[in-house]
């Protein structure tokens, strides 16, 4: 999954009230303020969501960075509907995203997270097409540790994932769903950019499909950019792999916890994830570590393995007005086998700066250091 589509997933649902969370600084109106407001509503920046439009339409212009994408540009449209009475929560959304970085990176992704009428039933479609810059060491710590294995190429990816939940209890969901996609390596060549690397072998072009299903229990206020409640997903999926002509599987758990500080200004958000694979998987669909919604500060791609695991953990903090900050720790690690993923940790710290454009979408800019370097973020919303 490309950075921005991760970014553009968590603008969705904006129905929370504005600053929920205390901040630092309580926010005195004033003509200045005021004045900024009427400017940014002028991209859809406007702090409510109003369901008597229909289909309350934002255009965000998105200025982005990452490491591995460099500077970036795209344009996100978020288009909330839905009423938000009778049991249903939070508004229905769709987000298309086009994006073009300095580097040549560029795609469109499509989001969709429906909500049925009194949030019995959530339908989710993810379509992603992108070509992208991306970055190859090998497989396992050992191979990503060396700065000099560094392999840059272009990545091709195309994604198509629908998923059904239904609601059995009480914030407690079952879900099936289905994932196709396709995977290209081209235009390898050494970090230093003297000369090409044959990697074939090891970035296989490869098409792969196959279903999941999913045990959800979820209380957050929010289901993209929560500030109460506790997230808990457990997925298992099998997949068919063009490569070998045989499936593997991917069990996919996350445990989050979203903790209001009451009086106390800002929040306390932190996260466990793992995720895990049986049989011969396709090198895009091995887990990896890093990125702008990982442990920040690594390379998305630098680290992979069979599995992975990874925790971390944010002091979330409205200041004043739209501004706010995060400070963060995690650590991690990949693994050929899940009994070593206590060896070779990762480790991530960093802080970064929030500006809201609109009730719970913000834009971040971040700056992560991990165990090999430091990297900056400028991205949309929270990390997770």
């Amino acid at each position: 999954m490309t950075y921005l589509s991760r970014v553009a997933a968590l603008t969705c649902c904006l129905a929370s009230p504005v600053f929920a969370v205390q901040p630092l600084f309580e926010t005195t109106p004033s003509e200045t303020t005021k004045k900024l407001d009427d400017i940014l509503a002028i991209f859809g920046a406007e702090e409510e969501y109003d369901p008597s439009k229909g289909i309350d339409s934002s255009y965000i212009p998105a200025l982005f960075y990452t490491p591995e994408q460099g500077f970036g540009v795209g344009l996100l449209y978020v288009g909330l509907y839905g009423d938000t009475h009778g049991g249903t929560t939070q508004p229905s959304s769709m987000v298309i995203n086009p994006y073009i970085s300095t580097n040549g990176s560029k795609g469109i992704t499509f989001e969709n997270r429906h909500f049925f009428a009194g949030d019995q039933n959530r339908f989710y479609v993810d379509f992603e097409i992108f070509d992208d810059a991306g970055v190859y060491y090998g497989v396992g710590h050992d191979a990503g540790s060396v700065d000099e294995n560094k392999v840059n190429y272009s990545e091709k990816i195309a994604l198509f994932e629908p998923t059904l939940l239904t609601k059995i209890a009480d914030d407690f969901y079952l879900g099936l769903g289905a994932n196709i996609t396709y995977a290209k390596a081209s235009d390898f060549e050494l970090d230093d950019g003297q000369g090409s690397l044959d990697k074939s072998a090891d970035l296989e072009e490869n098409t792969s499909y196959g279903a999941k299903v999913s045990a959800v229990y979820d209380s957050r206020d929010n289901v993209l950019n929560a500030s109460e409640g506790v997230l808990f997903d457990v997925t298992a999926g099998y997949y068919h792999s063009s490569i070998t002509n045989d499936w593997f599987g991917k069990y996919n758990f996350e445990l989050a916890n979203y903790i209001d500080l009451g009086e106390f200004p800002g929040l306390i958000a932190w996260q466990v994830q793992g995720d895990f694979t049986s049989g011969d998987v396709p090198w895009n669909r091995l887990p990896d570590i890093g990125g702008s919604h990982g442990l920040r500060g690594h390379v998305e791609g630098r680290y992979r393995d069979n599995h992975m695991a990874m925790g971390q953990v944010e002091y979330r903090l409205p200041i004043f007005w739209r501004v706010g900050a995060v400070f963060w720790g995690g650590v991690g690690s990949v693994a050929p086998e899940v009994n070593q993923l206590n060896e070779d940790l990762l480790t991530s710290v960093g802080a970064g700066l929030r500006f809201k454009i609109k009730d719970k979408v913000n834009v971040r800019a971040d700056i992560g250091i991990g165990n090999d370097e430091t990297a900056f973020y400028f991205h949309v919303n929270e990390v997770f």
